[in-house]
Formats: C-alpha cells, structure tokens, sequence
C-alpha cells in the first residue's frame, strides 16, 4: 500500500497551511492543484491563466489534469497531495476533507486579500464563497456524478473552524497511522460549537452520559450537523475548552429514519431558534450561522 494523503475541503479551510504542517510531521513531499496546473501549462506552452481559460471550454484540460493526479497515484509514494477531486481519482489513499465555518473561512480568505479575487468586504466574500462553492458542486456533479462534499467520500473529516494548522495536522498524521494499521478511529473532529442540539438544554440533564472517549452521533441537515446522541458530553467538551471533539455521522440522507418513525430531517426540523439561544447562553458562544 503506499502513503499518499489526499486533502480536500471548503473554501477558506487552509489546506495549504495544514499540508505544510503535515509534511513537517511526515516527511512526505506535498503536491497541489497548482503544481498540476503549472506542470499542464508549461506542456502546452501556456501560462496558468490561459490554461484556466481554455478549460471553461476545452473538456481535454480537465481529462488532462485528471490523468495527471491518476499517474500521480500510480507512481507515487509518500505524498501529500492537495487536490479537490484526488479523492476521486485515487481511491486507495487516505481522503481527508477539511471543514470550516462559512463566516470563519470567508474572514481568512477576505484576509488574505489575494490580488486575483474581488473580496471589498467580508459580507461580499462570504457571498463570493457560497457562489463559488455552489459553481464547484454543480459542475463536479455533471462532469464526474459525484457530490463532493459529501462525508462519506472521505476517511476523515476535520472542522479547522478553530483550530491551528499544527493541531489539525497532528490529528490527520493520528488517524493517517491508525488507519494504516487497520485501527479504529472516529471519522469525524469537529468544534462542540459547531454542532447543534435537538433537545432544549433543561432537558439535556437527564440524559445518560455516553462512556469516555466515545465519540458523539450526529447527523448532517441542510449543510448543519445536529447532536443525536451526546449533548451532555458535547456540553462538557465546550466548557473545557476543547476545540475539537470526535464523532460519528449516522447519516447525511435527512429522510432516514434515526428512530422509528423519525427522521433526521423530522428532528432538525423541531430545533427553534429559541433552544439555540439558550444552548448558546449555557454554553456562552453564539453560532455565526443558523440553520
């Protein structure tokens, strides 16, 4: 089996900063999306950004680049690869998908105030983001029929929301190894600020505790990740101040059923604004976003 690490993720989710992190802790040489692009234009004799104009229309750029990252897969080995779609092409590598905030990744990709991206404000680059992301989704899902931020495309998702590069990186080189090893580890890192609750927090009180160390059952709404089980240890996780904690996803079809007679989108559909308040007051945060 040979180690490659494919990454993809949101907008604003820093994987080249945690690849970086990443190859600090592996040793593993780091290929991105533009590398790829560079090494396709030079070939053509072209620069970047023609060639980025020539594939709105020419399908061939995108078979070319696709075959690219496939030889990649074939050929390499200890790499670190930053692509949106190797996932895809390289299924035998370990897929990592990183997640952010909408707000949290507009505000870094607004910070960095890159030169080819028309961002005059946070508000217009969240919109930017959303538009962007929207464009992404459409167009994988007609060229390849795939939905590609589904979870489960991926071995691991991490929330990088509120968490440094090195901490993200260290966490991924974790379940990288366990993985390798054939152990068992929890697919999912996320804040406890970034789940929501489907109980009233004055009820949350009698629920009986899950085991230590287990990791919390959610399901996904909408783009929202909602607690089924473990609101008490999610509580405890954000009063001690982790930034990430494990869990596992039951599903992201919103009309399975997660109890008899009740679905995902059932339950997400009963949470009102007014328990978020009070899940936020007892948990003195406030979301950025709600559902």
């Amino acid at each position: 089996m040979k180690n490659i690490i494919v990454m993809s993720g949101d907008i604003g989710s820093g994987k080249s900063s945690v690849a970086s992190a990443l190859k600090q802790l592996t040793n593993f040489d780091i290929i991105g999306t533009g590398t790829i692009q560079r090494a396709i234009a030079t070939k053509r004799g072209l620069t970047t950004l023609e060639l980025n104009k020539f594939s709105q229309t020419d399908r061939s750029i995108d078979d070319e680049i696709d075959s690219y990252v496939i030889e990649l897969g074939k050929t390499q080995d200890n790499l670190i690869l930053d692509s949106r779609l190797a996932w895809h092409f390289i299924p035998t590598a370990f897929k990592v998908f990183l997640s952010v905030d909408p707000v949290v990744g507009a505000n870094r990709v607004f910070n960095a105030a890159r030169n080819d991206e028309n961002n005059p404000s946070l508000d217009v680059t969240l919109k930017n983001n959303f538009k962007r992301q929207s464009i992404e989704d459409q167009r994988f899902n007609q060229l390849y029929n795939i939905h590609f931020r589904r979870y489960d495309n991926y071995d691991l998702i991490i929330d990088t929301s509120y968490t440094s590069p090195d901490r993200i990186a260290k966490k991924i080189k974790d379940c990288f190894d366990a993985w390798t090893q054939g152990h068992a580890f929890s697919p999912l890192w996320i804040a406890p600020k970034k789940l929501l609750p489907t109980k009233f927090i004055k009820d949350i009180n009698t629920e009986t505790e899950l085991p230590e160390n287990q990791a919390v059952s959610v399901f996904v709404c909408n783009g929202f990740i909602y607690i089924n089980d473990g609101h008490q240890q999610t509580i405890n996780s954000q009063k001690a101040g982790l930034d990430l904690m494990p869990a596992n996803i039951l599903t992201e079809d919103p009309d399975t059923e997660l109890s008899p007679g009740v679905t995902g989108r059932q339950l997400a559909n009963e949470v009102t604004i007014a328990m978020l308040y009070k899940w936020e007051e007892a948990l003195n945060f406030e979301y950025n976003i709600y559902p």
